[in-house]
């Protein structure tokens, strides 16, 4: 018996900690050895400072069908002192997620949160000599450290490497923290530092690192820092403003390069104590620098980070805005796979501002269409356990290991109606009608076309959900709202139903259901999914999953 435990023991030695892996066109986080979908749920800012309420937090967040809690870690609490550090908060976080058997992601709070800094310890606030502030145009100073503090840097950087390499420690066997975010929302609220340090710095050349990186990426750089090189003569010397030139464009590439610089030296002394993904997470842009903060990772300037911070796997979008598809494509890069680690859990939002639903939607159009790493809504402990977002939960965590299994294989798509322009169908009546639609959108998987029409019960409505092709001539369709019937990519003919299972989730496997004819399939014409409390043979809540089977029709 002691051998076989020695034996076992050595199996998890073996075992790398979580890292990030090709597959196809996908990304994915690997933990065990085995890829791992995000099911997160992140807290509220101060929810982790008690071991007590983190507790009641975990508690709710795993009933919520929460796989993994995104939590901060404070350089606050954990250096109170300077060079005496505490490291309870996260001995206390780790343990309660193991007990309620979730994971982690730990956030680094940090020099910023938010494009402020009242997360750094008051011995560090409390003395601007040693550890400067920025300065706005006027010379005032600003509430944010400055990230021309060679001195606050090594500092971040002492904290930040001590932290990983207590969770080294800890945690180096069991792999309950699966990522770290470095730092928050990082940025400036005003375009630029104008400190001495600053000033002398954005006279002074750009540096050569970034030129090569330009030079080498031409054509591939992001359309706005292209355009932004391209209007002064793409040049490969010179100051900041010779190169980029003198509004506040330059000024955001600038303290782009500076933000990013600083947090890549703090994530490097991290993965040098304990190797773990590492990410960083952007406030979007908006119209103008310095109103959302100057110099974070935002899609504009991603290229800048990218070469100024390697130690950065990723730059992640925190979304409140409802263009959720325009900003994964922005996001979503070959050299920048999608995470989502913060997104409204719509808590704070009125109806007339957003739909309610948006976050229970959008995880299916992030996981399907951009093979995402995870998705997370903020403050997600704040909304009911029987909410819309956690019934999606519950069948994302259930179609996990196939949406894993398929990410990267181009044999998976989501479907999302985002804009109320968008048309929905009313109940189609047979095969004539379905054939002259104008479908809402078409995708191509497995050699047939999925035409999709919208079916929207009430002008609130959105349809949702994602297909998979998971064998030849087999699909499963996921969603709300939707009507699918199936031709030929090739022929273009029709195809046809051999069989509609209704899905059903019983003791950890999908098995068939209902088997759908007749009046559930408009007479076997289109597999029909429509919002829950507007049908009248069911009246389950949230998204069905169907499995369909086709054959060639010789059906025009």
């Amino acid at each position: 018996m002691l051998a076989g435990i020695i034996l076992c023991t050595g199996c998890q030695t073996n075992v790398r900690p979580p890292h990030l892996v090709a597959k196809g066109s996908a990304t994915q986080l690997m933990v065990g050895d085995k890829p791992f979908l995000i099911i997160g749920g992140q807290v509220h800012n101060s929810a982790s400072g008690d071991a007590g309420y983190f507790d009641r937090v975990v508690t709710k967040l795993a009933r919520m069908h929460v796989n993994t809690v995104i939590a901060p870690v404070t350089w606050e609490l954990l250096e109170p002192a300077e060079g005496v550090f505490d490291f309870g908060q996260l001995d206390s976080m780790v343990k309660i997620a193991r007990q309620h058997k979730v994971k982690l992601v730990v956030i680094w709070f940090g020099s910023w949160k938010n494009g402020v800094s009242q997360y750094a310890p008051a011995w560090v606030r409390r003395d601007p000599v040693r550890f400067p502030r920025a300065e706005d145009e006027n010379g005032r100073s600003m509430s944010a450290l400055s990230t021309f503090g060679q001195g606050t840097c090594q500092a971040d950087q002492k904290a930040f490497a001590a932290m990983m390499n207590h969770l080294r420690k800890i945690d180096g066997r069991e792999n309950t923290v699966v990522m770290v975010q470095v730092e928050n929302e990082v940025g400036l609220f005003a375009s630029r530092d104008h400190s001495p340090e600053a000033d002398r710095a954005f006279a002074s050349a750009v540096p050569g690192a970034l030129m090569n990186y330009l030079t080498t990426h031409r054509g591939r750089l992001s359309a706005h820092l292209e355009a932004v090189w391209q209007a002064n003569g793409c040049k490969t010397n010179g100051s900041w403003s010779e190169i980029f030139g003198t509004n506040r464009d330059a000024d955001e590439i600038f303290m782009a390069w500076h933000y990013a610089s600083y947090v890549g030296q703090v994530a490097a002394s991290g993965k040098a104590a304990y190797d773990l993904p590492m990410y960083v997470n952007a406030w979007l842009a908006g119209d103008e620098p310095g109103k959302y903060p100057s110099g974070g990772p935002v899609d504009k300037v991603i290229d800048i980070w990218k070469a100024a911070a390697p130690a950065i796997a990723i730059c992640a979008p925190d979304i409140y805005a409802n263009n959720i598809k325009e900003v994964c494509n922005a996001y979503h890069r070959s050299d920048n796979p999608l995470l989502i680690p913060e997104t409204h859990a719509d808590v704070w939002f009125k109806p007339a501002a957003c739909d309610l639903n948006q976050s229970a939607r959008n995880l299916f159009w992030a996981f399907a269409h951009h093979n995402a790493i995870g998705f997370s809504p903020f403050g997600l402990e704040g909304k009911p356990v029987d909410d819309p977002i956690v019934v999606s939960y519950q069948l994302i965590s259930h179609l996990s290991p196939l949406i894993l299994e398929f990410q990267g294989t181009c044999r998976m798509e989501g479907i999302l109606q985002t804009d109320e322009t968008e048309s929905g169908s009313q109940q189609l009546k047979g095969i004539k009608e379905i054939a002259a639609k104008q479908f809402n959108c078409e995708i191509q998987l497995g050699g047939y076309v999925a035409h999709v029409s919208y079916n929207n019960a009430s002008p609130d409505a959105r349809a949702y959900g994602l297909i998979i092709n998971t064998a030849p001539n087999e699909f499963l369709i996921v969603g709300e709202g939707l009507i699918v019937n199936f031709s030929s990519s090739t022929t273009k003919r029709k195809a046809e139903f051999a069989e509609i299972w209704e899905q059903v989730f019983d003791h950890g496997a999908w098995i068939n259901g209902r088997r759908l004819n007749g009046d559930e399939t408009n007479q076997g014409s289109a597999v029909q999914m429509p919002f829950c409390g507007y049908d009248h043979f069911d009246q389950s809540p949230g998204p069905r999953v169907v499995h369909v089977k086709l054959f060639s029709s010789d059906l025009p």
